[in-house]
């Protein structure tokens, strides 16, 4: 038994997403709060640049996906590149995570699974590079990584693989939520969205997953408990627990 035993921690991410982490939590303990404050949606090109970009596949050397969901959004075409007779360009994966969702092994990972690290640990290269992720509000696509990428040497294509859209909660859900001991966000979207829907009050423990999440959290005067570097669900249970412990008598 660990110190989450009795906690009420709400996940904020869509249902489908939360199943492991949740479990793992419940196995411990905890009372767990799903409480999805975002969707996963096409992109508001419908999809059209990345499709285009991935009928040209032989064109790059590299594929790489920062996210689960944008891993989702191309894997059927990574499996055709299998039984076709197309060059194959190598894949890059964020973490394992999204490596599973891909559905093939990645030819290259980080040791951390954060955009951060891919960026530093990818290798040099001139050749040219298909950037499948988010797409943020307004159309436009985080351009960090493809800063990073392009300062060692290659040539980045981005485009976008799927969007959030913030998901309202219920009455219930809000006053569960406001009344719970920790939260657990994976994306600025997902603050936002709580800021939109829940209000002001917050847990006194708001874990943030990786520093661009933190970084919203702050800007809107969330105070964030502990920053996870990684998505997985050991990494979060690891950073719900380091807090605890430190907030004990």
């Amino acid at each position: 038994m660990t110190n989450l035993a009795g906690k009420t921690i709400v996940l904020t991410r869509p249902v489908e997403q939360s199943s492991e982490l949740a479990e793992l939590l419940v196995e411990v303990g905890v009372n767990v709060l799903l409480v999805p404050l975002i969707k996963i949606v096409g992109p508001s090109d419908g999809g059209r640049k990345l499709k285009a970009a991935l009928e040209r596949a032989d064109d790059y050397d590299w594929i790489v996906v920062t996210s689960a969901n944008g891993a989702q959004s191309i894997a059927s075409f990574i499996k055709s590149l299998a039984t076709s007779d197309a060059r194959r360009p190598k894949i890059a994966a964020v973490g394992t995570a999204t490596e599973q969702a891909l559905g093939c092994a990645a030819d290259f990972m980080p040791s951390t699974a954060n955009a951060q690290t891919l960026v530093r640990e990818f290798p040099f290269g001139e050749g040219r590079v298909l950037l499948a992720q988010v797409e943020n509000l307004g159309g436009a696509v985080d351009s960090s990584v493809a800063r990073g990428l392009s300062e060692r040497g290659w040539l980045v294509d981005e485009a976008a693989a799927y969007q959030t859209v913030a998901a309202t909660p219920s009455e219930q859900e809000v006053a569960q939520a406001s009344q719970a001991d920790a939260v657990v966000f994976y994306s600025g979207s997902a603050v936002r969205s709580w800021r939109a829907g829940v209000g002001i009050k917050t847990p006194h423990v708001v874990i943030a997953i990786g520093e661009s999440t933190a970084r919203v959290a702050r800007n809107l005067n969330i105070q964030v408990s502990s920053v996870a570097a990684q998505t997985t669900s050991s990494a979060v249970v690891a950073a719900l627990v380091g807090v605890f412990e430190q907030q004990r008598p």
